[in-house]
């Protein structure tokens, strides 16, 4: 990830394939969620107990039926800058989400939970980051972009947050949901104490008498 993202910074002057740019954020962001939910994976887990403070964190409120819509959401962002590569406030959403990730996962959210890494911080500031910045030098050489555009974009991405994220995530949030995150993805903020044993906590022996 690191050689793939200095390369396209080093020859940035040079990448001009706005559709390939494109097709590279959108694996980025396959990439990115993989990060999150499957290796490491404890993405869930640090959102609800470190973030939310969830005494029910496994499944609320951020549970994987809101966590499945948001990231459909996520993709289907990506899917018109890579169809229509000339429509610049198409293109520029998913970058400046990208550049926008980067940010969150790992220099806002290591500070809000007092750690150093957060799951997605890798892909996003090793692969969104530089891929972001090599587009909007790609896009700049095309001409300038238009006041119209940045409007539309932050349109675009308003109705992204509210429609994508954050209905999603809010209408789902149900404590009673069926659909739980797993150990795995709960890592070291699912992990209960084990209650000392009452053998070994009075001192008696399994077979005597009280």
């Amino acid at each position: 990830m690191a050689l793939g993202g200095a390369s396209l910074l080093i020859g940035r002057r040079t990448q001009t394939n706005l559709r390939a740019l494109s097709v590279m954020n959108a694996m980025t962001m396959c990439a990115h969620q993989y990060e999150e939910y499957v290796d490491p994976g404890w993405f869930p887990g640090m959102v609800n107990v470190a973030i939310f403070k969830s005494d029910q964190p496994d499944n609320y409120p951020f549970n994987p039926h809101s966590a499945m819509c948001a990231n459909i959401a996520f993709r289907a962002l990506y899917v018109p800058a890579m169809l229509f590569p000339k429509v610049k406030w198409l293109g520029l959403p998913p970058v400046l989400l990208g550049i926008a990730q980067a940010f969150g996962h790992a220099v806002v959210m290591p500070r809000m939970i007092g750690t150093k890494y957060s799951p997605g911080a890798l892909t996003a500031a090793l692969l969104h980051l530089p891929i972001g910045i090599t587009y909007l030098s790609a896009l700049r050489k095309q001409g300038p972009i238009s006041r119209s555009d940045w409007r539309k974009t932050a349109g675009v991405l308003v109705f992204f947050f509210g429609a994508g994220v954050a209905f999603p995530n809010i209408s789902n949030a149900d404590k009673n949901s069926p659909y739980k995150f797993t150990a795995h993805q709960m890592g070291r903020y699912g992990a209960q104490p084990v209650p000392a044993s009452p053998e070994l906590g009075d001192g008696s022996s399994p077979g005597s008498a009280s």
